[in-house]
């Protein structure tokens, strides 16, 4: 598995990385994901690339990641 890379030039600091760090960590405990299984790693580059995006509220990143998981879910059933 590759690891986490910035998708743009938009440095982290580490205020932000703490922030991406518990939203991650949320996310991961809620559906029991190791932190280095493939869907953790998929919603950490998802949440890299929306807080570089300029979505920076713990809440939005939180709700982004669940939508991202409900979406991927339904995107694997219809396969």
């Amino acid at each position: 598995m590759r690891p986490l890379q910035a998708s743009s030039d938009v440095p982290l600091f580490p205020e932000d990385l703490d922030t991406l760090q518990r939203v991650f960590d949320r996310l991961c405990d809620e559906h029991r994901w190791p932190r280095d299984s493939a869907p953790a790693q998929r919603y950490g580059r998802m949440l890299i690339e929306a807080y570089q995006a300029g979505t920076t509220n713990e809440l939005h990143l939180l709700t982004a990641g669940r939508l991202f998981v409900t979406r991927s879910h339904e995107a694997r059933r219809l396969v």
